[in-house]
């Protein structure tokens, strides 16, 4: 256990995982609060057709799944704005096309189909010093932004019409938070997966739900269970030789798991 603490690789990884899961986390409670939990899987299986694009023209997969998650947030809150379906609906419809087109375009890269299993369940033991340097510099914009507008992003969170009422630009706050979200969820695919990046996003942010008094609480619960669930489930998944990003996620949901049975017990409504 002491050994494998000492190679480069765990190490980059364990960087890696406790930077993006600590953004998840906090991502996290905003989402939950607003209901959001379908954009943000909408956004990461999105990221699937940019990881294909890039595949087909030769650049790193993961820039182009980040470069496309962007994208699909902007189109979907563009078209929100102009369109008189309901938002899960337009979620839906964007889920479902970036999904086939990732399929399809996959499909036409000869030789990457092997390559689809880490792709969708990530591989976190594969990140690089770039990725080390790009999560850090990820991390101090986005404490960067929260610092400079988080009481207003908290605000609409809570109930968009008050802030709005209060003079919060509520359009302008939300497509940053649309932004920095996609961006963050990009990322993280590297170390759970497209198919489980929402887990990240979600799992810390519930069971901070079920065991905080406050919304401060909250927002901190959430952080330390998403970097206990990284710094478990990596030493875990290294004992037991299993996949790394379904193993951090099985980490949290036991969390969570823990945190609704100690609610009900503590009598908590």
């Amino acid at each position: 256990m002491i050994e494998i603490l000492t190679l480069p690789f765990f190490q980059r990884a364990l960087l890696v995982g406790l930077m993006l899961g600590s953004m998840m986390a906090v991502f996290g409670v905003l989402v939950l609060l607003r209901r959001m939990s379908f954009f943000a899987d909408a956004i990461g299986h999105s990221a699937l057709a940019g990881i294909a694009i890039g595949l087909l023209v030769g650049i790193d997969p993961f820039v182009g799944g980040l470069v496309f998650a962007v994208a699909v947030a902007l189109g979907i809150a563009g078209v929100r704005r102009i369109s008189t379906l309901p938002l899960d609906t337009l979620l839906a419809v964007f889920f479902s096309a970036s999904v086939a087109l990732g399929v399809v375009l996959i499909t036409l890269s000869p030789g990457y189909q092997a390559d689809l299993i880490s792709f969708l369940f990530g591989n976190i033991l594969t990140v690089t010093n770039a990725d080390v340097v790009l999560s850090f510099g990820m991390m101090i914009i986005t404490g960067g932004v929260l610092l400079w507008v988080g009481k207003g992003l908290v605000a609409i969170a809570l109930d968009a019409s008050l802030a709005k009422a209060e003079g919060v630009p509520v359009g302008r706050y939300e497509l940053l938070l649309l932004i920095l979200l996609a961006v963050t969820i990009a990322l993280s695919i590297k170390v759970v997966g497209i198919v489980l990046v929402t887990a990240l996003l979600i799992i810390p942010a519930a069971a901070a739900h079920n065991i905080s008094r406050s919304l401060a609480g909250m927002f901190g619960w959430s952080v330390v269970v998403s970097i206990v669930s990284v710094v478990v489930g990596l030493l875990a998944s290294a004992v037991l030789d299993t996949p790394s990003g379904p193993t951090i996620v099985l980490t949290g949901s036991i969390i969570f798991a823990i945190s609704l049975v100690t609610r009900r017990l503590s009598g908590t409504a």
